[in-house]
């Protein structure tokens, strides 16, 4: 390898690490003046400026813990929705429970027999096919001998007599809950003890479930709110990282705002006008002589490394010229070389023609 190219590579490196430094150093002194001229109650664009960003990012700070405060409530809130559903639905078994219970007990009294006789044929016939299953299958089961083809039939029987047995069950079931669950519409007071302290149980149900639904729905409600907060996709960790890109952003051009100014105070960045320089003059301090003097110094090495790649770079392609100008002399050479022997060939092919000319004119004479 051309240690050309090894000195440009070396180059290149100490002046991204050189560029690095300097940046860092620009950064870190434009921060503390600013802090200093804040601290001087100065009144400039320049603070102006310097304050627009700080008060973005601490309201983009407090919009991330708006937004983490909501976020954890709508998580309360679901959990909390949740739990009370749940327990609604356990309510609701209750009250199917209860239900069949007063079902049962109205069929049972002949005091209720008004109520119930539309229910009695239904409820008749079902204790009957209850009974007449139960028999079938305990006989199924007593029943003794026979070979092994019996014993296969007496098992499907039994298990199909159980499947329709299970049937009438749940039919029993659901005709107690509906008798039960119409009387209770009916909001009719009961001298019967049994039935009066069902329908208490029943009312008192209802009073927690109505509370609990009502909680549910403001629950709900508030959940909606809170969802709707998030925006379109209702993804507050979305919301929270575009805040945050625009936290970054932020950070970006405060940190360019830093450069700038420490650039111009260290007098690296000349282009400022006779006023911008008399205003950075007016609070430059003799402390910060030695970070400018560093600031000047790696700006400097930054600009000699430049210029020393730039002329190693000419050099490499001086020669590279070169070497195409010696390679384009030698193919010139190599074709005329090439002319040269045509030519000559030419010439002796042109001589061959014309002894073969004359040998056809000394034929011709012999016709």
């Amino acid at each position: 390898m051309d240690d050309r190219k090894k000195r440009i590579d070396d180059l290149i490196k100490n002046n991204r690490e050189s560029q690095a430094s300097l940046d860092t150093l620009l950064v870190n002194f434009g921060e503390s003046l600013y802090i200093r001229l804040k601290e001087m109650g100065e009144d400039s664009p320049d603070i102006t400026q310097y304050n627009t960003y700080l008060e973005g990012i601490a309201e983009a700070n407090v919009s991330i813990g708006r937004i983490e405060e909501k976020n954890r409530r709508f998580m309360e809130l679901e959990a909390a929705i949740q739990s009370r559903e749940q327990e609604e639905k356990e309510r609701s078994k209750e009250m199917a429970g209860i239900y069949r219970r007063l079902g049962r007990a109205l069929l049972e009294n002949p005091a209720y027999s008004d109520y119930t006789s539309l229910f009695k044929e239904q409820a008749e016939s079902l204790k009957a096919k209850l009974e007449s299953l139960e028999t079938r299958i305990n006989e199924a089961e007593n029943k003794e001998g026979g070979n092994v083809f019996s014993w296969i039939g007496k098992s499907a029987q039994g298990l199909v007599l159980k499947s329709f047995l299970s049937k009438a069950q749940e039919n029993q079931e659901q005709l107690y809950h509906s008798v039960g669950e119409k009387y209770s519409q009916r909001g009719s007071a009961s001298e019967d003890d049994e039935v009066a302290g069902i329908l208490l149980e029943i009312t008192e149900l209802k009073e927690i479930s109505k509370a609990a639904l009502d909680e549910i729905s403001v629950l709900k409600d508030e959940k909606r709110i809170i969802s709707a907060s998030f925006g379109i996709d209702g993804n507050p960790q979305k919301q929270i990282q575009s805040v945050k890109n625009r936290i970054a952003q932020i950070n970006d051009e405060l940190r360019a705002l830093y450069k700038r100014f420490g650039a111009q105070v260290s007098g690296i960045d000349e282009d400022i006008t006779p006023e911008r320089k008399y205003f950075i003059d007016s609070f430059v301090t003799a402390e910060d002589g030695e970070i400018i003097g560093r600031a000047a110094r790696l700006s400097q090495s930054i600009l000699e490394n430049e210029k020393a790649i730039n002329k190693l770079k000419v050099s490499l392609a001086i020669d590279e010229e070169k070497n195409k100008i010696d390679r384009f002399q030698r193919s010139i050479l190599d074709k005329k070389n090439r002319i040269t022997d045509l030519e000559r060939e030419i010439k002796e092919l042109e001589n061959n023609v014309s002894v073969s000319e004359e040998k056809v004119q000394e034929l011709e004479k012999q016709l």
